[in-house]
Order: structure tokens, then C-alpha cells, then sequence
């Protein structure tokens, strides 16, 4: 039996909003090809995605993605057009290491895939084994993350990162001397790469890696420091429980959020008598930071 696998493969581009890149590529991901490499340009309004398809694959990516775009309510009803080219079998790995490198997010904070190298030594290293499309630190709710986690945590701080994903948020508030961290996260593939990367930076607080969502915070004290980078929905769901986890005082990060979200957001802080908070922009997505009051 033949086991060498497809001789050939589709390389297929094309470029949606920005707004869209998260969802676009989840469905990728599910129900086309097993990953894909993200093309993005700091001021750009779309994003360009690449994935690929084996050459003997039956099934019609084309189709999917346009049945996929005719379902978006007033966004984009129409698939993008698609760029493809047809490519040898190579070496996949390797190929997604040479596009996926260092990514600074202050001056002193750098977020690296393990097989790169940083040419100067910074403060705060995070090393990351990526397994999911956003693993990096790359994304713009990630990067306003960290840069909150970088101004505002205090040495001896505890820290609930709900959403944890890769555990990038939760690495860097170790490595700012945290003295107790929970990662939680709802996405078994999540934990199991959350709990590699802790081993890869030598994580030295105490923690719990945890496979659930906020219901596995019912018995805890409260927090000094709790991210939680999910979406609008959950955010507004959870709110009421998140603020009574902050400990007063405390900072609470909610990411995830596109800038039209910002309004409805605001007025559920406010219903929950949090009016200490500003807003942190990154293109079209926004991060709240709220000192519990």
C-alpha cells in the first residue's frame, strides 16, 4: 500500500476582512484543511489566509466556502475570489516554520516559537510550541493582552486566565513573579498545549491547568489580576462573575471584542457598577481593562 501520501497540493489564497480572519479560519480548520498560515499587515483591512489542499481530494473546498460566505448575515455574502496554484509535496513543517517567527510586543517583551532564535536578550521571552492558529501572539486581542499584563501586574499577584489558549497571558504574568496562576480553557487540545509551554518557560508558580470554563472557578478567592480574552457573548454572560472574582482593587481584562462591541460592553460594566475602566485599541479590535471597584 501506498503510504507516501499526495504527490501534489493545492496552495489556495484569498483575502477577507479583517473582522472575519478568526471565524474564516476556524471553519478552515474544521471542515477543509488541518491548518493554515495567516499573511497580515499592522494597518491593513484584510487579511490574507493560505491553506492546503491535497491534490486527490474529492471534496469540493470551493463549495464549502461559498456555501460558508452565503450564510454570513450582512458581512460578506460572497466567497473572495481564490488564488491557487498547484505545488509538489513538501516538507510541512518546515515550511510553516520559515513564515512564523518572533513577534514584539513592548520593548521588552518578545513571543517566539521554540525554533527561533531572538538576536538580543529581553526581559520577558515567551517560547511557545504553536498548536492552534492563534498561538503566537499575533493576533491583536492577544497582543493588547499581554501589553496590559506588562503595565499593569504587580509582583505576588494571583492570576486567572479564562480563555487561556497557548497560555501566553498566563506565561508572561509567571515571568513577572506571579504567586499563583489558573489557566482554564474549554478546548482539550488548548490544555494539553497550555500545559507544554508551561514546562517549555519553566513556570515557577504554583498553578492549575484546568479543562472547563468559569464554573471552575465557583469555590476561589478572588483574583488580583484576571484575563479573560473569549468573545462578546460570553464576556456579557459572565460578567457579574468576573467582577466578583477581582478581587477590589484588582484588574480585570476582557478581549476579544471588536470595536463595535465597545458600547454594549460598556453598559453592562456599568449595570455591574464598574465604572474604572479605558479602552485599549489594536485596528478594529478592542481590549477593556477595569480596576474593580
Amino acid at each position: 500500500m501506498d503510504t507516501a501520501g499526495p504527490q501534489v497540493y493545492i496552495e489556495a489564497r484569498l483575502e477577507v476582512p479583517r473582522v472575519l480572519t478568526d471565524a474564516v479560519c476556524n471553519f478552515i480548520i474544521d471542515y477543509i484543511a488541518g491548518g493554515i498560515i495567516l499573511e497580515e499587515e499592522e494597518d491593513a483591512d484584510t487579511t490574507g489566509i493560505i491553506f492546503y489542499v491535497p491534490g486527490d481530494d474529492t471534496r469540493d473546498y470551493k463549495r464549502l466556502l461559498a456555501n460558508y460566505f452565503s450564510a454570513l448575515p450582512n458581512v460578506l455574502r460572497e466567497c473572495p475570489p481564490i488564488r491557487e496554484r498547484i505545488i509538489k509535496n513538501i516538507d510541512w513543517i518546515e515550511q510553516y516554520k520559515a513564515l512564523v517567527g518572533p513577534v514584539k510586543i513592548t520593548d521588552d517583551v518578545v513571543v517566539r516559537p521554540t525554533w527561533s532564535r531572538l538576536e538580543e536578550k529581553v526581559s520577558y521571552e515567551i517560547i511557545i510550541e504553536p498548536k492552534m492558529a492563534f498561538g503566537t501572539g499575533s493576533h491583536e486581542t492577544t497582543r493588547s493582552c499581554l501589553k496590559l499584563i506588562r503595565e499593569n501586574f504587580k509582583t505576588g499577584m494571583r492570576f486567572l486566565d479564562l480563555g487561556t489558549g497557548s497560555g501566553i497571558l498566563a506565561i508572561l504574568a509567571d515571568k513577572m513573579a506571579a504567586r499563583y496562576i489558573k489557566a482554564v480553557d474549554n478546548d482539550p487540545i488548548a490544555v494539553e498545549n497550555c500545559r507544554e509551554n508551561f514546562l517549555i518557560n519553566r513556570v515557577v508558580a504554583s498553578y492549575d491547568i484546568v479543562l472547563g470554563s468559569i464554573e471552575k472557578c465557583e469555590y476561589d478567592q478572588p483574583y488580583d489580576f484576571i484575563c479573560a480574552n473569549i468573545i462578546k457573548s460570553t464576556i456579557l454572560t459572565f460578567l457579574p462573575r468576573l467582577c466578583s472574582l477581582t478581587l477590589h482593587g484588582g484588574k480585570l481584562v476582557l478581549s476579544g471584542l471588536l470595536d463595535n462591541d465597545e458600547r454594549e460592553v460598556e453598559m453592562t460594566l456599568r449595570d455591574n457598577k464598574q465604572t474604572n475602566f479605558y479602552v485599549l485599541r489594536d485596528n478594529q479590535w478592542s481590549t477593556f481593562i477595569v480596576t474593580r471597584v
